[in-house]
């Protein structure tokens, strides 16, 4: 009995799928195998009865000879459209209705085998869940069919997906204004680069405006500047020769005058200069003190070689005069400075620190030992300076030096006589100031250190002082005592000097004749 019903509904599923595929099964012939079908339900009617109710069918075309209205023709196309749809959705609804019969039926047979019982229920319970699905979309897009059930079900539904949809929504909304924010910030970042941009081009712009500004300029300058750069140029050069000039002259004449004070006197050590001889004699005549003691003072307390010592050279200290209290409100003090020195004791030399006075200058030094330092009571009151003043004698007053205490050292009194006798300073003492000014007092220096070489042995070239000299290294020596020099021998001594009648020969002039020459004193001697 399983065998011949498989069989039959093995034949009937074949035919049906071979008349769902060909169109070509009656749905009568399917009626009467106890199948309901598209037809016997009115859902699908035959194409005969289509054409029996005077529808064109598909794809068909009117007359040629009748033309129809224009509205006509849109309002068949649409009918037309709408019946093609119809007629495809009414096949489309036979072929699955069929292939769902023929499913039953396959369902049916395997459920009466014992290997696939149950294969039927199962299939039907899958239908109804197909169905209800379908009528629950059906509900939810046509509400006005469905039962009050049915409603509220779906509004259920709908309320839970609309708070589902609500949070969508605000989470969509969310989203969407940090999309904005984002895309704001972007903006703003881009508006940023932008403006950066712009700024930077500007300034480009500018730099390269300026830069043709400073061409344009400098080229301008350049098309000017050959004749205003000559003009100024000129001027310039005006203005600098004249300044030239000026200084040039101010420091010429400033120049000689400046070494006209400070140059040596030939005869005497170097760093003696006429300003020092000048400011000696001038203490001489003021407060008697005699210039060449004086002279000698400086050569012996701050001689170092042929220079000064620093003592003398930086706080113009020519005679070592230490400092005192008393001496701060004096127009010659500069100030004090301590210095190391050597004293001699009891005949012991011992080496001692002590403040000296700073002065302003040389002159000013000289000037201050005679007016303050040999004014104290402990010089002006000794006998010995007392007779040298009245004498004018240079002797005399180093010995006067000496006893008062001025210096500590036992030979200090013949240094000062042997510094005298070398340089010729005693010839000092009887000159004014205004003789050595006008030169008078150089016949008298060169008298005097001939009179200081009488008894010195004549020797045929000699030229050394106290041993031997013939008569032109006599006459030589002696003018450069008076700082004047003159050539070796008498021939070229004749020839460098003025010729002048032997009734005009003042005291220092050179007597010559022929192969010998001699000097005047005087007095016809």
């Amino acid at each position: 009995t399983h065998l011949a019903k498989g069989t039959e509904a093995a034949a009937i599923s074949t035919e049906a799928s071979v008349a769902a595929k060909e169109g070509a099964v009656d749905a009568a012939e399917v009626a009467r195998r106890a199948r309901t079908d598209a037809v016997s339900t009115g859902l699908v009617r035959k194409s005969g009865d289509r054409r029996a109710e005077g529808r064109r069918p598909k794809g068909s075309k009117p007359r040629s000879d009748q033309p129809l209205p224009k509205e006509k023709c849109k309002a068949e196309a649409k009918d037309a459209d709408v019946a093609a749809t119809r007629e495809a959705k009414s096949a489309f609804q036979a072929r699955r209705h069929i292939a769902a019969l023929a499913a039953d039926a396959a369902a049916d047979e395997a459920d009466d085998s014992d290997e696939l019982e149950g294969t039927g229920n199962a299939y039907r319970v899958s239908r109804a869940a197909m169905r209800a699905a379908r009528r629950e979309k059906a509900t939810v897009a046509s509400p006005e069919k469905a039962t009050p059930a049915e409603r509220a079900a779906t509004e259920a539904k709908a309320t839970k997906r609309a708070g589902k949809g609500a949070d969508a929504e605000a989470s969509a909304k969310r989203a969407a204004e940090a999309k904005r924010a984002q895309s704001r910030r972007t903006w703003i970042r881009a508006r940023a680069a932008r403006a950066s941009e712009s700024a930077a081009a500007a300034k480009a712009t500018g730099e390269a405006a300026r830069k043709g500004a400073a061409k344009a300029l400098a080229g301008a300058a350049g098309s000017a500047a050959g004749p205003v750069a000559g003009a100024l140029s000129g001027i310039l050069c005006f203005v600098l020769a004249v300044l030239v000039a000026s200084q040039l002259v101010s420091a010429i004449f400033g120049f000689w005058k400046s070494e006209a004070a400070k140059a040596s006197l030939e005869g005497l050590p170097p760093y003696i200069t006429v300003e020092m001889v000048e400011a000696a004699l001038q203490c001489q005549e003021e407060y008697g003190h005699p210039a060449g003691c004086t002279l000698a003072q400086i050569i012996c307390e701050s001689g170092a070689g042929d220079h000064l010592s620093l003592l003398a050279e930086r706080d113009k200290n020519l005679f070592g005069i230490k400092w005192a209290s008393s001496f701060l409100g004096c127009p010659e003090v500069a100030g004090k400075s301590s210095w190391a020195t050597n004293e001699e004791y009891a005949g012991q030399v011992v080496g001692i620190m002590a403040d000296f006075t700073v002065f302003k200058g040389h002159r000013e030094c000289i000037v201050f030992r005679s007016r303050v330092l040999l004014a104290n009571a402990r010089y002006a009151g000794n006998p010995l300076i007392r007779q040298a003043i009245a004498e004018k004698s240079s002797d005399k007053m180093a010995e006067g030096l000496k006893d008062a205490g001025y210096a500590t050292s036992s030979e200090y009194v013949a240094s000062l006589k042997s510094a005298m006798d070398a340089y010729g300073l005693r010839r000092f003492d009887d000159m004014s100031l205004e003789d050595f000014r006008s030169g008078a007092a150089d016949g008298d220096a060169i008298v005097a250190a001939a009179m200081g070489q009488l008894g010195v042995p004549y020797v045929w070239g000699g030229t050394t002082p106290g041993v031997g000299l013939d008569c032109s290294g006599l006459t030589q020596y002696c003018y450069a005592q008076a700082g004047i020099s003159i050539p070796r021998n008498s021939e070229d001594q004749a020839a460098a000097g003025r010729r002048v009648p032997l009734s005009e020969a003042k005291p220092g002039d050179i007597l010559w004749r022929p192969g010998h020459v001699a000097i005047y004193a005087g007095g016809d001697e």
